[in-house]
């Protein structure tokens, strides 16, 4: 059936390959995804590979891709000098061969972290704390998954002090964790001690730890409204706009996604989880519930915002029976990851306009930032801007002041009223 796919010395082999039935079920489910056929040949001829390894070892399915064997074939395609990405899809390629299901059908990963596992003796405590946050404390998948992560790494440090139950974590150990951590963000760092100092209060009150040791978490201070935001120019900001090539599809999902975060200030997260229902077209609103907070927030179309989506959907977007607004344009059009923040195409517009090798951010919150800078230098009350960036409180808005150097000038005294 896919015969054509494979160069003339190798079709008797696929012809002959007692697992043909599961390669063509597979290749006709990415025909129906509308995978490029140059994509669809690689991972044909990356399956024979496979399968005659599978012959040549006796191997029979099922196989689960982590198993020794399996990761055997894989280091042995993936020898040294071969490039990142062709890693990637030597692993993806056999990952999907042995998940399919009999339809073909396989569960789409994109992650390609190496997985953290915590150490056996903290398994038990790690999973119940983890149902405590769900079930009592309503943390979303992600930040669980976060913190199941940290919590993983704590446990290998205290391995390797020698710790062997959680009853018997000491203060010296989580000292000495912490201070293996001093090259990370101070951001970073008070997530870690966040995420500790829970555990470790739950531990205490579940009674799995026989003293209260959250005293010992030291975490960095970090002060509030110390730095100044990083802002563009409203030069800038026209050139990475007008920098977008919108003659092709990307282009133009590119600079729709680039204008929201520009004119209506949402976070990259907002922007990736946009769904068409949010879009409300004749009453000229656009209605989305805030990843961080959770509240509705309503803001304006504004009619550049409105053109650029409209030629996105009528002209860009692929055909797809999903409900988000923005989508990959490579098979499968899927939803963006939650683990991308749309950077590639925030640095992909500074680079075309000259702007790649600018110092501070270079992601999407750069447009966030400047629209709140650009609000407040016109006078906005910061109730209003709080309201725009969907700020539960105005002291988060009141970082933004300290950017108003003009304003700043203005009010300060000179050498003369000072001596006087």
């Amino acid at each position: 059936m896919f015969e054509r796919f494979y160069p003339t010395d190798r079709q008797a082999s696929y012809r002959g390959s007692p697992h043909k039935e599961r390669i063509d079920r597979i290749a006709e489910h990415l025909v129906e995804q509308r995978y490029l056929p140059v994509v669809i040949a690689d991972h044909l001829r990356e399956w024979l590979r496979f399968t005659v390894y599978l012959h040549k070892h006796r191997l029979t399915l099922p196989l689960q891709s982590r198993k020794g064997d399996v990761q055997a074939y894989v280091a042995q395609r993936v020898a040294p000098g071969r490039s990142a990405s062709r890693v990637r899809f030597v692993r993806a390629s056999v990952r999907i061969f042995l998940d399919a299901d009999a339809h073909g059908r396989f569960r789409r990963r994109i992650s390609t972290a190496v997985p953290c596992a915590a150490p056996s003796w903290m398994q038990a405590a790690l999973e119940t704390y983890l149902t405590f946050l769900q079930a009592h404390r309503g943390l979303s998948a992600r930040t669980l998954a976060r913190r199941a992560w940290q919590l993983a790494r704590l446990g290998q440090c205290l391995e390797e002090l020698g710790v062997t139950s959680v009853a018997t974590i000491a203060p010296v150990h989580l000292q000495r964790f912490f201070s293996q951590l001093h090259r990370q963000a101070v951001a970073t760092r008070l997530t870690y001690a966040v995420t500790v100092r829970s555990f470790l209060g739950w531990a205490y009150g579940a009674s799995l730890v026989p003293v209260d040791v959250r005293a010992a978490v030291l975490a960095p201070r970090r002060f509030r409204q110390a730095g100044i935001r990083d802002v563009l120019s409203e030069t800038d900001v026209a050139r990475i706009l007008a920098a977008v090539d919108r003659s092709s599809a990307t282009g133009r999902r590119d600079y729709a996604v680039l204008l929201l975060a520009a004119r209506c200030g949402l976070r990259p997260s907002e922007i990736r989880h946009l769904t068409l229902d949010a879009l409300q077209w004749r009453q000229g609103l656009l209605s989305i519930v805030q990843t961080k907070t959770g509240r509705r927030l309503v803001l304006p179309l504004l009619p550049e915002v409105v053109t650029a989506l409209t030629a996105y959907l009528r002209d860009g977007r692929p055909v797809t029976t999903g409900r988000h607004v923005f989508v990959r344009h490579r098979a499968p059009f899927e939803p963006f990851v939650d683990a991308n923040n749309l950077s590639t195409i925030m640095r992909g517009a500074l680079q075309r306009a000259g702007l790649g090798q600018r110092s501070g951010r270079r992601g999407l919150y750069l447009f966030r930032h400047t629209l709140a800078s650009r609000m407040l230098t016109t006078g906005c009350a910061m109730k209003t801007i709080a309201d725009v960036l969907g700020h539960a409180s105005t002291e988060t808005t009141m970082e933004y002041a300290n950017v108003d150097l003009a304003a700043l000038r203005r009010v300060a005294l000179s050498e003369a009223e000072v001596q006087s």
